[in-house]
């Protein structure tokens, strides 16, 4: 089985908000160039889970084609290898509180596209094309911006911002909303970092050919 990436936001929802939530992430697709009309019905028909033994989440499991760079006239796609979009009920937050729950986006892609080898950087083109993807849901979802992960970093900056576990700059490319700055005061070393009308953008310098902001 190919090794996965991915682009990944977050959002707090209740049975009552998710659905709102799940078309506002369609709206996103669509502003990302996506006229797939299966994955577009495919969320129209998610919903909350109606009994424990619902599972928390549910899986695309088919190829589809964004066009990110669309309103630039460039007309450059990238083939997506599915869309994973999994509830988290209990946050592992210890409250006294009822606390929200988690919608988590997976946005997939087949790493082997996005690059010649494991060990490889992702080329230029392809990180003009993420950094598209982040900028866009990074704007939509404002509680926590868009990471671009792989396999073994799936989930990590969520749970160090959301519970407070782990390490929060477990990710390649990422983009943070100024409300949570705190959590990323401390630059590691490898990283460099831009301003962007979402927040604040960072990068695992060694993962890219060309740093994704820097199109020229």
């Amino acid at each position: 089985m190919s090794e996965h990436a991915q682009v990944q936001t977050y959002a707090t929802c209740n049975e009552r908000t998710y659905p709102l939530v799940v078309a506002h992430y369609q709206l996103v697709l669509e502003q990302l160039g996506c006229t797939n009309v299966h994955v577009l019905q495919w969320l129209d028909g998610l919903q909350w889970p109606k009994s424990d033994d619902d599972g928390p989440g549910d899986i695309y499991a088919a190829p589809f084609t964004l066009t990110p760079t669309h309103e630039d006239a460039s007309n450059a796609t990238i083939e997506c290898a599915g869309i994973e979009v999994s509830l988290y009920l209990n946050a592992a937050i210890p409250s006294t509180e009822e606390l929200p729950a988690w919608v988590g986006f997976n946005l997939l892609f087949d790493a082997d596209t996005l690059r010649e080898n494991s060990n490889a950087p992702y080329s230029a083109n392809v990180g003009i094309l993420m950094w598209r993807i982040i900028q866009t849901q990074a704007g939509a979802f404002r509680e926590l911006g868009a990471y671009f992960t792989d396999e073994w970093q799936e989930n990590q900056s969520w749970r160090a911002l959301a519970a407070q576990l782990g390490n929060p700059w477990d990710f390649d490319l990422a983009i943070f909303p100024r409300s949570q700055s705190e959590h990323f005061s401390e630059v590691p070393a490898g990283f460099e970092g831009t301003v962007t009308p979402q927040g604040f953008g960072f990068a695992q310098t060694n993962r890219w050919e060309k740093l994704p902001w820097r199109e020229k």
